[in-house]
């Protein structure tokens, strides 16, 4: 990963959805809420580069939910190879640092 930018973005757009970025205390690195649409990154954080690796996690998190795939009980791995390429991938080169 190249040095990231300074802040990270307040929003991504993931497979058409606008998924906000917020910064808060959390117990976790990470968290997404996905009836919010909001990705939250712990406060705690110091470094820049722990920071995008975390909002990186996830955003893989949020494209699995929002594919679908993450509600399922049971699924192939091809299906998840798929939404990282078509719908994760897409949204990290779009704010890749």
């Amino acid at each position: 990963m190249n040095k990231p930018p300074k802040n990270l973005p307040t929003k991504v757009t993931i497979a058409g959805q606008v998924v906000r970025v917020r910064k808060g205390k959390l117990d976790a690195y990470g968290q997404y809420e996905h009836d919010d649409r909001t990705i939250w990154i712990s406060d705690a954080i110091r470094e820049k580069k722990v920071e995008w690796e975390t909002l990186r996690h996830e955003m893989i998190e949020a494209s699995l939910l929002i594919s679908g795939v993450g509600w399922l009980e049971r699924y192939q791995q091809e299906a998840v190879v798929r939404c990282m390429e078509e719908i994760f991938f897409p949204a990290w080169e779009a704010i890749r640092p």
